[in-house]
């Protein structure tokens, strides 16, 4: 039987009934990608807050104007 099906069959005779099948463990958890999407961000917030403290937002707006043309 497959595992979901013998916890299903556990989960009725069980008194409580209200136990998730699945359960997230630690260790699925992408930690990595997490802190490099996080890493990521900061340096962009922290040179777009560089560009507008040199030149102003006429840097910015400009770069925004040449990425969506």
């Amino acid at each position: 039987m497959s595992t979901i099906v013998t916890q299903l069959q556990k989960n009725s005779r069980s008194c409580d009934g209200l136990r998730p099948i699945f359960r997230a463990s630690p260790a699925d958890t992408p930690y990595l990608i997490l802190w490099l999407t996080g890493g990521v961000a900061f340096v962009l917030c922290m040179v777009a807050f560089v560009l507008w403290g040199i030149t102003g937002s006429r840097t910015l707006f400009d770069m925004t104007i040449a990425l969506c043309t």
